[in-house]
């Protein structure tokens, strides 16, 4: 199964298993109507989630990816000794540090240089890899699918003051400890808190 975040709403390729979950469900669909997808869901902004039912999901995928511009992207999810987690503020969204993987390096090095530009958080250990997301959208005019691996990361530290990369959009840097309150749950993606989710307290 693959999972892509479309305008923030994920869709779902599958063999049927999850297709009830979902408030659109599509069959075997063809280029035409994976190429489509985008503007149905904006046109659309009841339907929540979209399943894309296929035999052969692999083949689907594959076929979906060559749709688009790939863009390898590499972050982690930074917790510190007291059990905080690392958050920045960007446009308005609070989010994980992440960024594009560099020409030459490695996927951990721009896990770990990402967060550090960000935040201005160092003395970082990459735990391990939590999971791979994908996302797309458009940049003049050129559909992109961002594909990020995640990694979680320890800082040796407690509540290190941050730096925000103000070039990059990113106006605040926080730790927050769970349970996290509704100014942050109101004001993130699907995706991220996921992401956080699956490391246990």
């Amino acid at each position: 199964m693959y999972e892509v975040y479309i305008l923030n709403r994920p869709v779902i390729f599958t063999e049927n298993s999850d297709a009830n979950k979902c408030d659109l469900v599509m069959q075997q669909p063809g280029n035409r109507q994976l190429k489509a997808l985008p503007n149905l869901l904006r046109e659309n902004k009841h339907i929540k989630s979209v399943a894309l039912v296929a035999s052969d999901v692999q083949s689907l995928w594959m076929h979906f990816c060559l749709l688009y511009t790939e863009v390898l992207a590499a972050g982690c999810v930074v917790e510190n000794q007291q059990g905080a987690f690392l958050w920045i503020e960007r446009n308005g969204h609070w989010d994980l540090p992440k960024g594009k993987v560099e020409p030459g390096e490695s996927i951990e090095e721009a896990a770990s240089r990402e967060v550090t530009e960000e935040t201005g958080i160092g003395r970082l250990t990459l735990a391990n890899h939590l999971r791979t997301t994908y996302h797309t959208y458009e940049e003049g005019g050129i559909p992109i699918l961002k594909t990020t691996f995640w990694f979680h990361a320890h800082h040796e530290g407690m509540n290190t003051r941050g730096v925000p990369q103000s070039e990059e959009g990113i106006t605040d840097v926080q730790w927050k400890l769970r349970p996290f309150g509704p100014e942050l749950l109101k004001n993130t993606y699907p995706s991220i808190l996921n992401l956080v989710a699956s490391i246990e307290a």
